[in-house]
């Protein structure tokens, strides 16, 4: 199910974290490859436990991930993906299914490469399968470190970097004028802390002036 009609998947591949892995050159030989999706906020692109048939590149807009613990019957959000960076890594480390669920939390520009297609890359251009994968290792090392410092750090520390790393990867710096799209669930999932804990920081934040708290968003005040 398409939003809009495909675009031209060159342009969205330099916005990426590719750009970074592979030269101009390259870039247009993978453009093949991939297939361009716009997708509206709400979107579930696909589920926990389906298989993993591709990997997904954000060039614009913001991914909300969901996972069902074990034991558990309701799904938490355990990351947010922001623009530039990678999900549904699955598809190219040979796991049969997702681990996660993904829904887009902003209106988003996706680039999706099938993992029939990154398979025949690795067999035709290693050199752009291994872009590829070091794109993929650097978003999911970025996911690592910050779950070890919101995991680790005092909790009103760990909800303050989480929010100005979103508004800073939602292109809001140095301004952060724009609203962030996230309900105080969300954030607990990630910072693995109670809906009620969060939402008592926040209003401790709004009560000093540093956010501005709105019906499923949040305001990042200029300091």
């Amino acid at each position: 199910m398409e939003d809009t009609v495909q675009e031209e998947a060159l342009p969205l591949l330099r916005q990426t974290q590719l750009r970074k892995c592979l030269s101009e050159s390259q870039l247009e030989e993978l453009e093949r490859f991939c297939k361009t999706r716009t997708r509206k906020a709400g979107t579930t692109l696909f589920r926990q436990g389906e298989p993993a048939e591709a990997l997904y590149l954000v060039a614009e807009g913001s991914i909300e991930l969901r996972a069902r613990p074990p034991g558990r019957r309701v799904y938490r959000t355990v990351e947010f993906v922001q623009s530039n960076c990678t999900f549904g890594d699955e598809a190219l480390f040979a796991e049969d299914s997702y681990l996660m669920s993904a829904r887009v939390m902003e209106p988003a520009k996706l680039l999706v490469l099938p993992r029939s297609a990154f398979e025949r890359l690795a067999g035709e251009r290693p050199d752009i399968a291994v872009g590829i994968l070091r794109c993929s290792g650097s978003c999911l090392l970025h996911t690592v470190r910050r779950s070890a410092i919101l995991t680790q750090a005092p909790a009103a520390v760990g909800l303050r970097h989480l929010l100005l790393e979103l508004a800073d990867a939602n292109g809001d710096a140095p301004a952060r004028s724009g609203p962030l799209r996230i309900t105080h669930a969300q954030l607990a999932g990630v910072l693995h802390l109670s809906r009620e804990t969060v939402s008592r920081m926040l209003a401790q934040m709004a009560s000093e002036g540093l956010v501005e708290l709105g019906r499923g968003a949040i305001r990042i005040r200029q300091t």
